[in-house]
């Protein structure tokens, strides 16, 4: 009996839970948001890699909820410099700056329906310029 009245009391639970965290913004309103914050980055998927020369990868990210693109670091192993995070999809363009530090970085989001692009631009731990490059499939 305990069993029956544990079982029906869980799944009570988990009817009452509330959804997860809608999306804050969408389309062009998310332009220049943070897409954690936004809650953009759930449910996201990877349009792209880039691998980064110093260790980590750059990734393009999309979210289909709020329809926008921005550019992901992750396992970023440090560099000389800050990270220039940039993505972009017709004229919109976002631009973010993201310290040199070892781990995972982001940049704010973009609208992107179609075809977007990004980059990160970093300077590696011997004073090299490097930069990843990134697009996505409709491009």
């Amino acid at each position: 009996m305990k069993s029956t009245a544990l079982i029906a009391a869980a799944a009570f639970t988990l009817l009452m839970a509330p959804d997860a965290q809608a999306a804050s913004c969408s389309g062009r309103g998310c332009n220049d948001k943070d897409p954690v914050s936004a809650g953009c980055s759930s449910g996201s998927t990877t349009a792209d890699t880039a691998p980064m020369y110093t260790g980590g990868t750059a990734e393009l990210r999309w979210s289909p909820g709020c329809r926008t693109n921005w550019v992901r670091v992750s396992n970023y192993s440090g560099g000389d410099s800050a990270l220039r995070i940039t993505v972009w999809s017709g004229s919109d363009h976002v631009g973010f700056v993201a310290a040199g530090t070892p781990g995972n970085h982001w940049g704010n989001m973009v609208h992107a329906p179609g075809c977007a692009r990004g980059e990160v631009l970093y300077v590696d731990k011997n004073g090299v310029h490097r930069t990843a490059r990134l697009a996505s499939s409709a491009c």
